[in-house]
């Protein structure tokens, strides 16, 4: 999986410089590819701890099973969606990028006749986790 990531350039995480932490860089690169995929997606899944928390709009899912269950539901009238970060912040001193904020733009279509395409800003607050063999997420 690892290979087919996309480069820096590719799915952007600009202002990367102001991440010290090159495993919390690589981890967004891949968090951001992947929900930009359809689930199923064990992959995308296998980037929360057991109990983690996905929170999207006013909606919340903790666990595995809830965070698959409300990709799956968000997935359901969109075939197509793109994620670019574009500011990321980190909450935490220099050394420690486990929490960000995180401001992009995505785009989106929806299924239907003649395919109807709309795109929008967000931002996300994130908690990420290192695990004791020094895994992410």
């Amino acid at each position: 999986m690892a290979d087919q990531i996309p480069a820096p350039n590719t799915h952007v995480v600009q202002d990367a410089h102001v991440l010290s932490d090159k495993d919390v860089r690589q981890f967004l690169r891949k968090y951001f590819f992947l929900s930009n995929s359809p689930p199923p997606n064990e992959e995308f899944l296998d980037l929360f701890t057991d109990d983690g928390v996905w929170i999207f709009a006013d909606r919340r899912a903790q666990g595995r099973q809830e965070i698959q269950a409300l990709r799956t539901s968000m997935w359901k009238d969109i075939p197509h969606r793109d994620h670019s970060p574009a500011k990321i912040f980190s909450h935490g001193n220099h050394d420690d990028d486990t929490e960000l904020m995180i401001l992009g733009t995505t785009s989106w279509e929806y299924h239907e006749k003649e395919a109807k395409s709309t795109q929008g800003d967000w931002a996300a607050h994130c908690k990420l986790h290192k695990e004791e063999d020094g895994t992410i997420k």
